[in-house]
């Protein structure tokens, strides 16, 4: 019965993408022209040839998609085209493969049950769920924390090092939110690793070679402050925000904007009911813990922990990489409580979740059929939500307008007259459809829209 949930749940990831979530948001529809036109030119759609950060939307906003995103998606859509359900495809096969880092790492942790509930929990998570089936690159960092964590735990080989090391760098490339996460993270992995199995030279020197050489191009133009501009502008310590909110730019009241956002990161609202309040994020249909994790908060009030548990340590590790990622993005000021910026601390909240299960299936007889009796009562009603309710609330969160127009419109050629329906639109979406339901190439779709002042090389 667990494998049936969990393999359905894996296998409807990858059912109608096209058609939910609705539209096609910009933040997609900008990865997807940066693609293309790499593609094509060997640079991103503003420019620079191959990058490590492609700049998004204009040249003067600061936001950028990252190496290890946008370079698989190539090779991906190679294959598998330039459609909407390509795109979002992607994000459904790299949260399997993180699915299959939950059961891998849990099983490494604890043993084969601990696994197989890491894989449960994980695979009826609302949020793991969602960003699985939306084109952009937060969807990628939970699988690259998973199998970070696991090659690092594994072993002290010091091929396992690298690797582990190296995917540490990618998923700090992967979302800046993930870079704060990693600061507090690491040291607690490094205290669970040496007081598990302890670490020797060759896995050390592996681990921190490969993080040090793959983070150091991140580390420079960070300090640079040449890939912190989306930050600056929505971080709680911006003179302006501290201007506008408390009147004053001294930095302790950053501290103060924090401390409110993270309140609201563990309101009931939030965690339990319906989220965040952008449908992007969250269905609005249930909150950001799935049933499970709320099951296992309940047995934890029920005792079901134990003092002695040989969880306990990784428990830690686990408390560490959910709070941190709140952390981060207690540290911005807009979309509050924000469920996207929180995507790397998941995970962590699933094995937590997994272990206190685990706990309770081996004090309690009645532990198993609960589990499973709440599991499939939670994915029928989550799928019946997300297939049936969610499309129609999240029209106007996904840009619909926008696609409908451009297929009406740019299959007949009519590209100006797309252009002007959508005058108000950020040009990369537009780019995206011109380049193809208009069939144009990207250089010429480009020109189109530079040539109505909606793009800035």
């Amino acid at each position: 019965m667990l494998i049936a949930l969990v393999g359905l749940m894996g296998a409807v990831r990858f059912a109608g993408l096209d058609a939910v979530p609705p539209g096609f948001f910009v933040d997609e529809a900008a990865g997807a022209a940066n693609v293309i036109c790499f593609k094509q030119t060997g640079a991103g759609e503003l420019g620079g040839t191959w990058p490590l950060f492609f700049a998004a939307y204009d040249s003067h906003m600061g936001a950028y998609f990252s190496a290890p995103y946008i370079y698989p998606l190539v090779a991906w859509t190679s294959v598998f085209g330039d459609g909407i359900a390509s795109f979002r495809a992607f994000s459904a096969a790299v949260s399997v493969l993180s699915l299959a880092g939950l059961f891998y790492l849990g099983s490494a942790v604890g043993d084969r049950r601990t696994g197989w509930l890491c894989l449960l929990v994980g695979a009826l998570s609302p949020l793991l769920f969602q960003f699985a089936r939306i084109a952009w690159d937060p969807a990628i960092l939970p699988c690259l924390l998973v199998w970070a964590l696991y090659f690092t735990l594994r072993s002290n080989r010091w091929h396992d090092g690298a690797l582990g090391g190296g995917l540490f760098a990618f998923a700090a490339y992967a979302y800046p939110p993930a870079r704060a996460q990693l600061a507090l993270l690491l040291p607690a992995t490094v205290w669970f690793k040496y007081a598990r199995s302890g670490i020797q030279v060759p896995f050390a020197a592996a681990f921190i070679a490969l993080l040090g050489i793959l983070s150091a191009p991140l580390v420079w133009l960070t300090l640079t402050g040449e890939i912190q501009g989306r930050f600056q502008l929505i971080s709680v310590f911006s003179p302006d925000y501290l201007q506008r909110q408390y009147h004053t730019a001294n930095p302790l009241y950053g501290l103060v904007a924090m401390a409110k956002n993270m309140y609201w990161h563990l309101t009931p609202d939030y965690l339990f009911l319906r989220g965040d309040n952008n449908f992007r994020h969250s269905t609005r249909l249930t909150g950001t813990l799935g049933a499970l994790e709320i099951l296992a908060l309940v047995f934890m009030l029920f005792g079901a922990v134990r003092t002695n548990s040989r969880f306990l340590k990784f428990g830690v590790v686990c408390l560490v990489g959910y709070f941190a990622a709140d952390l981060a993005s207690a540290a911005t000021w807009d979309w509050t409580p924000n469920a996207l910026r929180v995507i790397g601390g998941i995970p962590f909240g699933v094995m937590l979740a997994a272990m206190v299960l685990q706990e309770a299936t081996e004090r309690s007889k009645f532990a198993n059929p609960v589990i499973l009796a709440v599991a499939y009562g939670f994915s029928a009603y989550f799928l019946w939500a997300y297939f049936v309710r969610y499309p129609d609330q999240a029209r106007d969160g996904f840009n619909t307008s926008v696609r409908e127009s451009a297929e009406a419109t740019l299959p007949k050629g009519q590209w100006v007259r797309f252009l002007a329906q959508n005058h108000e639109a950020l040009p990369s979406a537009l780019h995206y459809y011109l380049m193809t339901l208009g069939h144009q190439s990207c250089r010429e779709s480009a020109t189109h829209l530079d040539n109505s002042h909606r793009i800035v090389w």
